[in-house]
């Protein structure tokens, strides 16, 4: 028997957003509660994030075609683990906000490549360093031994979502080979 509660007992975050988890619920449903209010609230830190699309497939097509130098369509669709016509219309929104453009291959039209535009490149740029200057300037307020464990739990983060993508990739994995054996 755990002291932990059964249900989530949740307290109000600083700017009222959704609440979070209390600190004597289990660790990792703090955990699944912190990840997107640190999203969010990174958003809110950064100067940049105002020229963002909202939605958070698009600014990771956009992260994808600045790493990559440009996609196609499908590309972004296998990387995203989302339908084809889902991706096409992210893609619009985004290719109407001048944040990313497509180019056709070799002069056919079905060939398309999706790059990001030099004003999506700086965009992504000024968000990723007003969200690292915000972790730095909040991280230096923290009692030293706190800023030494946030520091030591970095890779240990990246071992955990290495692992919960594979998870998630399993599944979809076996069945994408269940529907080619039928």
């Amino acid at each position: 028997m755990t002291d932990q509660p059964t249900e989530p007992v949740l307290v109000d975050d600083a700017e009222g957003e959704e609440p979070l988890p209390s600190p004597q619920v289990d660790p990792v449903e703090q955990l699944a509660h912190l990840v997107p209010a640190f999203w969010r609230t990174m958003r809110r830190a950064s100067s940049a994030a105002e020229r963002l699309p909202a939605n958070e497939s698009q600014v990771t097509i956009l992260r994808l075609v600045v790493q990559g130098g440009g996609l196609s369509p499908s590309e972004l669709a296998t990387k995203l683990h989302i339908a084809r016509p889902t991706v096409s219309n992210l893609i619009k929104d985004l290719l109407h906000t001048g944040l990313v453009e497509r180019r056709t291959l070799d002069g056919n039209n079905r060939s398309v490549v999706i790059s990001a535009t030099a004003e999506g490149r700086e965009v992504l740029e000024a968000f990723r360093r007003d969200r690292a200057e915000a972790l730095r300037s909040a991280l230096s307020r923290l009692p030293a031994d706190q800023q030494q464990q946030v520091r030591s739990s970095v890779d240990a983060l990246r071992h955990l979502l290495r692992e919960l993508e594979r998870s998630v990739a399993e599944p979809a994995e076996s069945a994408e080979s269940e529907r080619e054996s039928a």
